[in-house]
């Protein structure tokens, strides 16, 4: 049961690691082994298939454009007339909050804006009570590519 704990508590590590900072396995791996002025060494015994893993979930990360996070949707429409709304409520969105992203989607037939990048619904919720009076309909959306680069 302790080496379970402990080969889980590596590898979580490992992989924390691997998706902040984008390197290769071995570079985070040999990372771990340094060893420090007083400090512990660690030693890792691990099968190959491990890196290989580890290598491809790397991969796949910088592949992906996002991670399944949420929005707020201010506006969906329909239609000529759902084109105009959208980039209205757009607009609106932007000249009250300039710094915040926006996203104009078509899925036909209809037309809708998000706003913001949130890692949870707590925070997205928090957007939405501030602009409740500003668009009365908005509503908290899972969103699958949430842009990683927008989170603080």
């Amino acid at each position: 049961m302790k080496y379970c704990l402990w080969l889980f508590l590596v590898v979580s590590s490992i992989w924390t690691q691997a998706q902040t900072s984008q390197t290769s396995t071995n570079e985070v791996v040999k990372g771990l082994q340094e060893s420090k002025v007083n400090q512990g060494k660690i030693v890792i015994f691990q099968d190959y298939g491990i890196d290989y893993l580890l290598d491809t979930q790397l991969n796949a990360n910088k592949q992906s454009s996002g991670f399944e996070g949420f929005r707020v949707q201010i506006y969906k429409g329909s239609g000529p007339a759902g084109k105009k709304g959208a980039l209205e409520a757009k607009s609106t969105f932007l000249s009250v909050y300039p710094n915040m992203s926006v996203y104009l989607e078509y899925s036909p037939p209809f037309w809708r804006v998000k706003a913001g990048d949130f890692r949870n619904k707590y925070e997205a919720v928090a957007l939405q009570e501030r602009i409740k009076n500003l668009f009365p309909s908005c509503y908290v959306v899972k969103d699958p590519s949430v842009n990683m680069s927008k989170l603080k």
